[in-house]
């Protein structure tokens, strides 16, 4: 259900050097590679060397925390991660085709921005078809879209369905006792 052969939409598992604080992946890393472990047992680096990538350190290891799923694209060759998306989690509400944008317009629960399938996407059947099950069954899908966002490049069904983590509980201010 992917246009992109080497992408993955997973949940970050884990990251190395692991972080006690996001911070320190901005601060001069003294490794070249952060490697990124995923759920499903496949992993990717992100190059160091790279400006962008100690931003995306940060937003996996937010991911991570978070429980949410990211989509990667990992070059085959150096297995490094040349694209980072964060994929919405949500219901389908409506499945709209607009002839002049030759497109499928997609309605998601809590979103008000528009979302597109565009028919000259060469999975556009496929997605279509997840799309519209999950609509009839009420089923949550995991929607990635271009880094411009003009149009819906990934849909898969969601593994489990994503719960808000509860906050932490806050500490009880300690009381004195008055004498």
């Amino acid at each position: 259900m992917m246009a992109r052969a080497n992408a993955l939409v997973d949940r970050v598992s884990a990251l190395s050097p692991p972080s006690a604080a996001p911070a320190a992946f901005a601060a001069a890393p003294r490794a070249q590679f952060v490697a990124v472990g995923f759920a499903g047992g496949q992993s990717g680096n992100l190059d160091m060397t790279s400006p962008r990538s100690a931003v995306w350190a940060e937003v996996l290891d937010s991911l991570r925390e978070e429980d949410q799923p990211a989509y990667v694209e990992i070059d085959p060759a150096t297995n490094v991660i040349t694209e980072l998306l964060c994929p919405l989690t949500v219901s389908v509400e409506a499945l709209t085709p607009i002839d002049l944008e030759d497109a499928v317009e997609v309605e998601l629960a809590i979103s008000h921005a528009r979302h597109f399938l565009r028919r000259s996407n060469p999975d556009f059947q496929e997605m279509l078809k997840t799309l519209e099950a999950a609509k009839k069954k009420g089923t949550q899908v995991v929607v990635t879209e271009s880094s411009d966002g003009r149009e819906i490049i990934d849909v898969r069904p969601a593994a489990k369905p994503v719960a808000k983590r509860k906050p932490k509980p806050k500490a009880k201010p300690k009381t004195r006792r008055r004498k």
